[in-house]
């Protein structure tokens, strides 16, 4: 198809602004129950997941002590400290057969020695 002159564009927004197009009479109904369908359906779901629950307030408490009490138990099972023996050779392992490592045996680092590595064959 080749390309339209001026002359031929300008006629073809002529006929465009005299026949407008109309929409069909059901349009507005059936865009008014799409709509309506939508909304309606995500209200229902929103209805179970924002809807208050009024609970009694010992019950309330005792949740909240509940909830206490498990966090205190895991924080003090993520205090203790780790053993190392057996599997890997580390330091401490060599020269202990059961070494107890805390965060007293982190040192700062002495020296940081940074390396650009432009490609993954760099690397290797």
């Amino acid at each position: 198809m080749s390309p339209l002159n001026d002359n031929e564009l300008n006629s073809l927004l002529e006929q465009a602004k005299r026949k407008s197009p109309e929409p069909p009479p059901q349009l507005a109904a059936r865009t008014l129950r799409a709509y309506e369908a939508k909304v309606a359906r995500s209200i229902s779901w929103r209805r179970y997941f924002l809807r208050r629950v009024s609970v009694p307030w010992p019950i309330g408490a005792l949740a909240a002590l509940l909830f206490v009490l498990i966090g205190a138990l895991t924080d003090h099972s993520f205090r203790q400290p780790l053993t190392v023996g057996g599997g890997r050779a580390s330091d401490a392992a060599l020269t202990h057969p059961t070494a107890v490592l805390t965060f007293k045996e982190f040192q700062p680092v002495s020296e940081i020695k940074p390396r650009v590595i432009r490609s993954i064959r760099d690397d290797q």
